[in-house]
């Protein structure tokens, strides 16, 4: 796909078929100057803690399964921000609620052009992909509550700092 057929691209439909059509092309380049494919990107990035909950981000078939009863007995399901319970799901499969996920910190749709730039991916797990939404300052708020709770913590050790 070239960049001129990028930047003029706004269907999210077409976006999001060129986004599924390269998950194993070398498409993403990489710091090193490799080009990686969105699928290595995301096993790259396998056990290591998704940025936003601290959990371990997993990839693999191992955690995904065509059942959702089978989902629900390895423990995928969770409760959304809303309550209600939810299973990762991209087409017939059932994922772990920590699968690694690709979020585009500048929406893919609204910057096509960006799609592919490693510097605008980010590796999340997919429970923080799915509250994240559209949310642009989802990092700030996260970053925010994360400070409140350090500061109640702080506050509940040494009760005296709070004078």
């Amino acid at each position: 796909m070239s960049k001129v057929r990028l930047d003029t691209l706004y269907d999210a439909s077409e976006i999001q078929d060129i986004w599924d059509a390269a998950q194993r092309e070398p498409c993403i380049k990489d710091p090193k100057g490799d080009f990686i494919s969105p699928y290595k990107y995301r096993t790259h990035k396998s056990f290591k803690p998704c940025p936003y909950c601290g959990k371990k981000m997993v990839h693999g078939r191992q955690y995904s399964t065509q059942s959702k009863e089978e989902a629900k007995k390895r423990g995928y399901e969770y409760k959304t921000v809303d309550g209600k319970p939810y299973i990762n799901q991209a087409g017939s499969s059932y994922y772990h609620k920590h699968y690694v996920t690709i979020d585009h910190k500048l929406n893919k749709a609204r910057f096509p052009e960006k799609m592919f730039d490693y510097d605008n991916l980010e590796a999340i797990c997919w429970r923080c992909n799915n509250e994240k939404s559209d949310n642009l300052i989802f990092e700030l708020e996260h970053k925010l509550e994360h400070l409140k709770s350090l500061k109640e913590s702080v506050f509940n050790r040494y009760p005296n700092a709070n004078s």
